[in-house]
């Protein structure tokens, strides 16, 4: 993998790792105390302080870094429930590998553009979502979508040991869901990248 490459994943993931939090902050599933604001893209943006939350975003990431490397990440999503059967919110960011561009951005620059717009519209782009109760129970996980083999090789590396594997049983397409873009299609030299919400019905 090149320098280039490498930064491109490395970018990728801290997109990632700034939205997760912008997330977690715009939907209150933790108080307001506990996120910090810093300059990312020359917009303010909302990140955790709190290390429990931080390790395991961190060592999720470490995972995606991982398999994004190889080209085995097909998605990550941010699922927000109260109960783990009943999902009520899934923020994805879906990946397809291969597509070289033919306009080169070898800084990153205009992907970046794009990124701070995003930011700067996600208030917009998710006030058709239904404000969640502050008081409820919500909770998240990460989920990250690979091949069989490439979950069985990652997870037998020992950098990567403390990230769980597990093989998710399949979603039950009957589930009525309504997606709402949070990002136009990206398109790096290595991978594209689509960001939405799907939003589940009320069961």
């Amino acid at each position: 993998m090149t320098a280039n490459e490498k930064r491109e994943v490395d970018v990728i993931i801290e997109m990632m790792e700034i939205y997760i939090n912008a997330i977690l902050y715009k939907r209150k599933l933790y108080p307001e105390a506990i996120f910090r604001i810093r300059k990312a893209y020359n917009i303010p943006v909302y990140i955790s302080i709190y290390t429990a939350l931080n390790d395991y975003i961190t060592k999720s990431l470490k995972a995606a870094r991982e398999l994004m490397r190889n080209g085995k990440m097909r998605r990550l999503e941010v699922i927000i429930f109260q109960e783990q059967e009943n999902p009520m919110e899934s923020y994805v960011f879906d990946l397809n590998y291969g597509g070289s561009v033919s306009d080169k951005d070898p800084n990153m620059s205009a992907f970046e553009e794009e990124l701070r717009k995003s930011l700067l519209s996600l208030d917009a782009r998710m006030k058709d979502l239904i404000n969640q109760a502050e008081n409820a129970d919500m909770k998240f996980k990460i989920v990250l979508h690979t091949t069989k083999l490439a979950a069985v090789k990652i997870g037998n590396d020992p950098r990567l040991q403390s990230f769980p594997f597990v093989q998710e049983t399949a979603v039950d397409e009957a589930d009525e869901k309504s997606k709402i873009e949070l990002l136009p299609v990206l398109q790096t030299s290595r991978v594209g990248i689509n960001v939405f919400v799907e939003k589940y019905s009320a069961v």
